[in-house]
């Protein structure tokens, strides 16, 4: 996989890799506080957090589903704190909250799709871009990250739970079976097929536009 990839790879920098003893104390102490009710305590973790919450969403869902993803994410936090068992990192919990809010919303979008639209799918939106950055370059990162979205899509859930975690939010395999509840060797079986799917989907798509390319000549 393309590591370059623009939003979509290792590019963003991988939060939990600059992670310290310091950080996993401290949430712990936020979490203990804002479980009895500190809204305070509460905001510093999500602002703390809220980067990884939304990075997950969009590549889980695309950008059409994201902000409301993680908005629901954070609610099913604040509801569940006191279910939070101090033994592992706040991140990992997070992470397990995040994706199975994804997958969640993923069934509930597929479902109204189908009774909504017969099967027509809807394009996710690409994201607006900010900022001096060079228009050229701007359009082949959307274009990429829009590849990539619609690659994502054709992999199946806990395959793409699983990449993502590993390839584009660069956890231990270790980590990734402890967010998913799966045993080490399965994570690992999970994220190596997911990479296979992606890739295949990718080049299925390529091959596509360029035959289209080919016909319009």
């Amino acid at each position: 996989m393309d590591p370059s990839v623009c939003h979509l790879g290792n590019s963003e920098g991988v939060h939990h890799q600059v992670s310290t003893k310091d950080r996993i104390i401290e949430d712990r102490r936020l979490v203990a506080r804002a479980s009895e009710g500190d809204v305070e305590a509460f905001a510093k973790l999500v602002r703390a957090h809220s980067s990884l919450v939304y990075r997950v969403s969009l590549r889980m869902l695309g950008n059409e589903y994201a902000q409301d993803a993680s908005q629901e994410v954070w609610v099913r936090v604040w509801r569940n704190l006191k279910g939070f068992r101090s033994e592992s990192a706040f991140s990992t919990w997070l992470y397990r909250i995040t994706l199975n809010t994804c997958l969640s919303t993923r069934r509930r979008e597929a479902r109204r799709q189908k009774r909504e639209y017969s099967g027509e799918e809807i394009s996710y939106l690409p994201e607006p871009s900010g900022g001096d950055s060079d228009p050229e370059a701007a359009v082949l990162c959307t274009e990429r990250r829009e590849e990539m979205e619609a690659a994502l899509r054709h992999v199946r859930a806990e395959h793409r739970a699983a990449l993502v975690l590993r390839h584009m939010e660069g956890l231990s395999y270790a980590e990734i079976a402890e967010v998913l509840q799966v045993p080490e060797g399965t994570a690992k079986g999970w994220a190596s097929r997911g990479r296979a799917a992606l890739l295949m989907a990718l080049a299925q798509e390529r091959g596509q536009d360029s035959m289209g390319a080919g016909d319009a000549s």
